[in-house]
């Protein structure tokens, strides 16, 4: 598996993975924004990208990983852990920082076996399903 910055052309490979960025015209302007921003990062297997990630230091001017996809046909096989140990080693701050939803139990379990801690809850940007935040000392 490699792990690389996307570019722009990736954006249909993208679309592939994440079923919203074909249905969703916020996602589709958020991710197109972040290849524009240099912040969109692929994993790529047998040349076919199966996860991406968006990560960048607009978070308090810390590290975050605001989005973390895998094609559900290639969950389970080490690409999230590897998107995320990238961004990692990217990471600028002291802590990276990232978020899931309360239900988004594979992505919790992932994050704990990583290291990263749970930081606190934001009730209000899912209704019924609050946004629970993780941070990790990467430095």
């Amino acid at each position: 598996m490699t792990v690389r910055r996307a570019h722009i052309g990736d954006i249909d490979a993208i679309a592939e993975v994440d079923h919203l960025a074909g249905i969703d015209e916020e996602r589709t302007r958020f991710i197109r924004k972040s290849l524009e921003k240099e912040s969109v990062y692929v994993a790529i297997e047998e040349d076919r990208i199966n996860g991406y990630c968006i990560f960048d230091h607009s978070f308090f001017s810390r590290g975050f990983i605001s989005l973390l996809i895998v094609h559900p046909e290639h969950r389970r096989r080490g690409i999230g852990l590897e998107l995320v140990r990238f961004v990692e080693s990217l990471c600028e701050s002291e802590r990276l920082f990232t978020s899931t939803n309360q239900s988004n139990k594979p992505m919790q379990s992932l994050l704990r076996k990583m290291g990263y801690k749970r930081s606190g809850v934001v009730d209000d940007l899912d209704p019924g399903d609050p946004e629970v935040f993780f941070s990790k000392k990467v430095k």
